[in-house]
């Protein structure tokens, strides 16, 4: 064996050069609203669940934080928000209410509700 001390890894010292200027955090864009999300949500799925997630997701062209933030509201808008037409709700100028289910829509300086 040679006495020699080991040869600089040259493939590792570059990796270290790039990474110090990368930037390691996600994005924090909404790309449908150009808004930016502030709040982080944790969940524990099966790994089943996760890999169908994901597929989907590549699928639609989409990131898989875009996909679960598109479901969520989805279903939140359906519990949520009054989805009767027009035709249902009566306006006055102080508010507007559904009349089928009864939910206050918004009152006069333009505050909407949420069930």
């Amino acid at each position: 064996m040679s006495s020699e001390t080991p040869k600089e890894d040259n493939l590792a010292s570059a990796i270290d050069a790039v990474a110090e200027d990368m930037s390691l955090t996600r994005s924090r864009k909404v790309a449908k609203k150009g808004e930016t999300a502030q709040e982080q949500v944790l969940f524990r799925a099966t790994t089943e669940d996760h890999e169908r997630w994901k597929k989907t997701a590549e699928r639609l062209g989409i990131s898989m934080a875009e996909f679960m933030r598109v479901a969520a509201n989805e279903k939140a808008t359906k519990e949520l928000e009054c989805s009767h037409p027009f035709a249902f709700r009566k306006s006055y100028p102080w508010m507007e209410e559904c009349l089928k289910c009864g939910v206050r829509l918004r009152d006069g300086d333009g505050k909407t509700y949420i069930r």
